[in-house]
């Protein structure tokens, strides 16, 4: 079984995947031109399909609805959350270096560790999060930044230890790097 997607609708401010781009897009095109940094967090919910397995997509949806409140709370106040689909959000920060995004992806992912705690299941829930942040020059794209802070939660899910739990913002091997085309050395990374 696969993991359903949720209906956010209801927690008020929560961009869905297309209004994220829009909204990246935009920011990102404000951020080349002021010469400001623009950092992305990627969370993605650890064991979230053995919990839907278990407890069903009902309270599966409810538990990401409670995730989505919860991070709306903890949120800078010019950042946006963004529910992609399935286990996955998104936040943009505006103005926002890669160690100040990687700082808050920590305290998030020990906030909502201590939070979801008590859902107990199979293993507990907790997120993974990749962190990105623009390079100092005005030649990139929101699209890849976002691909980068998503392949940085991807590397910390598959090649880590303990494989969830974990906040990477750092380099990722040269092959990872090719694919995403960009060139290592043009980003930011701790």
């Amino acid at each position: 079984m696969t993991i359903a997607n949720a209906d956010l609708r209801a927690v008020q401010g929560v961009l869905n995947r297309q209004a994220m781009q829009q909204a990246l897009e935009a920011v990102a095109q404000a951020t080349r031109s002021s010469g400001h940094s623009l950092a992305l967090l990627t969370l993605d919910v650890d064991h979230f399909k053995d919990y839907q397995d278990e407890h069903g997509p009902t309270q599966a949806e409810q538990v990401l609805t409670q995730l989505a409140m919860l991070l709306q709370q903890l949120l800078p106040p010019r950042a946006s959350l963004a529910y992609m689909g399935a286990d996955e959000f998104v936040v943009i920060l505006p103005d926002a270096t890669l160690a100040t995004a990687a700082e808050l992806g920590e305290r998030l992912r020990d906030r909502i560790a201590s939070a979801l705690a008590q859902l107990g299941g199979l293993r507990p829930l907790t997120v993974t999060v990749g962190a990105a942040a623009s390079p100092p020059n005005q030649g990139w794209q929101a699209s890849t930044l976002l691909a980068l802070a998503d392949a940085r939660m991807t590397f910390a899910k598959r090649r880590l230890p303990p494989h969830h739990n974990l906040v990477w913002a750092g380099t990722l091997p040269s092959d990872w790097y090719l694919r995403l085309e960009v060139q290592a050395s043009a980003w930011p990374s701790q």
